[in-house]
């Protein structure tokens, strides 16, 4: 990596880190999108950044460039540098895992490892104590809800349902819901919030930071290096953030990770209560011997 290259992406970490407002969005995005930049107009990347044209310019400047396009060019370069090192690494691309005229067992095999690859790297990075202090969390609090996205909501959907199961009411609320739902919420009471962008600009993230300042535990599933969602949380569950958030083919990577740690966090929900599920589980099924198919336990 050159001297440009490297300059172009150590302000972007930094800005990231720790510049405010629109210059951190800016970081934010670019570090998040990568190589993802190339398709992308000025205006399309100051739009997802929730900012302007001017403001890239900006921080293109503050940077040492004279304008965005040489800023961007020496971004575009570094990125694609590191991003060729992960893939070997992994030895799968996780935005664009196969290309034109791959054959279905050439496409099973890469989501396959995606898969082993989210699960490998959910394992190395999981916060142990976190994960436990969100099981407690969930257990002892008074009402439990999911706030998320799209595919988001669907996989907090099937944790509620897995929660449902031991006796545990979660409510996912639809967008138009979340803001009415979260103003009612107190002390007590504990939100899920998954985001892989951890961005707290708009809904249903936009609600969290008003939350922890209610009292109400707020449990963050989101990427681990630059999530302005994770760092408010009181309980972070994060995984590294491989993927690019728009330019991809799917969310093969982030939703596999995001998926397995739902399941981690229901698991330990589980273990916590232990004899006592497993008590329940066993008395309900025995009720139900005669009534349901011989397969039912």
């Amino acid at each position: 990596m050159t001297h440009d290259e490297d300059r172009a992406l150590a302000f972007a970490e930094k800005a990231s880190r720790g510049m405010p407002g629109s210059i951190k969005s800016v970081a934010d995005l670019l570090l998040g999108e990568g190589t993802g930049i190339c398709d992308l107009t000025m205006a399309q990347i100051a739009a997802r950044a929730y900012t302007s044209k001017p403001t890239l310019v900006r921080f293109a400047k503050q940077a040492g460039y004279a304008g965005w396009r040489d800023y961007r060019q020496d971004f575009l370069r570094a990125s694609e540098r590191i991003e060729a090192e992960r893939a070997r690494q992994a030895d799968v691309n996780v935005n664009y895992p196969f290309g034109d005229g791959a054959s279905v067992r050439e496409v099973a095999d890469k989501i396959a490892r995606i898969q082993t690859l989210a699960a490998s790297e959910v394992e190395a990075h999981m916060d142990y104590d976190a994960l436990g202090g969100a099981a407690a969390a969930i257990l002892g609090a008074n009402r439990v809800v999911v706030l998320g996205a799209q595919h988001n909501r669907d996989r907090g959907r099937v944790l509620a349902k897995n929660l449902d199961s031991i006796g545990i009411l979660c409510h996912v609320p639809n967008t138009d819901e979340a803001g009415p739902l979260t103003l009612c919420l107190a002390p007590h009471d504990c939100v899920v919030a998954i985001s892989y962008s951890g961005s707290l600009s708009h809904p249903p993230m936009v609600f969290v930071p008003g939350l922890k300042d209610k009292g109400v535990t707020t449990i963050a599933v989101t990427n681990g290096e630059r999530s302005a969602l994770g760092a408010i949380a009181n309980h972070t569950l994060a995984f590294p953030p491989l993927e690019h958030y728009h330019n991809k083919i799917g969310a093969f990577y982030s939703g596999a990770c995001t998926s397995l740690i739902l399941d981690l966090l229901y698991a330990s929900c589980y273990a916590q209560q232990y004899a006592h599920r497993r008590g329940v589980r066993e008395r309900t099924v025995s009720g139900m011997r005669g009534i349901m198919p011989d397969d039912f336990s």
